[in-house]
């Protein structure tokens, strides 16, 4: 498709509390800026995937098992109501390097989105070369599963082509998903960063370095400053975990495509 966008970075993550998620802003204030997408007057915006996954949850066990090569499937807007538009994403990993093949789409044409043929007969021949995420969902028979909402602190390097270093906090869900429509009431939330799910001392902040290519040398500084240790941590791989924990179950849902 022509609007396809295509992007390759390295990510790094990095659970911290909220003392030390003040310091590393302190730290990064001369050479990074506030995102320019965040709201006038705020340090910060929602962030909301809506994630597809098969009956038996393959994509979440893959990214639990830490599979390689793997990939998400999920769809993404920002803000309380999805309004205006929507990035279907399929994002793949190998290693420590990260790709996303993403598209940006209206609500109209999300609505629509599933009804294009896709050609079936064609794509079992090609299959293991997905293209986008509406030919993973269509191949893997993926259905939405669960919405996650965070807010996210995010700032932008300015002696880099590309750097970014976000903040993430107060993870909610709304599960089950039955539809596409996306209407969420925050009421509804379930809220999972408490330290039990997070498996960690504190309820804290999600650092994410996210570079283009080589990591330039004043992430190195700051990791070392910092002493900052890397864990993974999936955000839709701990949403699963506390439904399958405290929910005693996820079974398929009956789906309702409007």
């Amino acid at each position: 498709m022509d609007n396809l966008n295509k992007i390759r970075r390295y990510e790094l993550k990095y659970f911290i509390d909220e003392g030390l998620a003040e310091r590393i802003r302190d730290h990064i204030s001369g050479f990074c800026r506030l995102d320019i997408h965040v709201p006038a007057g705020n340090n910060s915006y929602l962030v909301n995937n809506l994630y597809f996954d098969t009956a038996d949850l393959r994509f979440y066990y893959d990214t639990k098992y830490r599979k390689l090569p793997r990939f998400k499937a999920r769809a993404r807007f920002y803000g309380e109501q999805f309004t205006d538009h929507i990035w279907p994403e399929l994002k793949y990993k190998q290693g420590r390097v990260v790709w996303k093949i993403r598209e940006r789409l209206t609500r109209a044409e999300w609505q629509n989105y599933f009804k294009v043929q896709l050609f079936p007969d064609l794509l079992r021949e090609i299959q293991p070369a997905l293209g986008n995420f509406r030919e993973a969902v269509y191949w893997f028979d993926a259905k939405p599963t669960i919405m996650v909402r965070y807010s996210r602190e995010p700032y932008v390097s300015l002696i880099d082509n590309y750097a970014r270093i976000t903040f993430d906090r107060q993870l909610r869900y709304w599960y089950p998903v039955t539809s596409l429509s996306l209407d969420f009431q925050e009421k509804d939330s379930i809220y999972y960063d408490d330290p039990v799910t997070a498996r960690a001392d504190i309820a804290g902040v999600i650092l994410e370095i996210k570079v283009e290519t080589l990591i330039p040398k004043w992430v190195v500084n700051l990791i070392r400053k910092f002493n900052l240790v890397q864990r993974p941590f999936s955000k839709y791989c701990y949403s699963i975990d506390h439904v399958l924990e405290y929910r005693n179950c996820l079974p398929r849902q009956s789906i309702i495509w409007k």
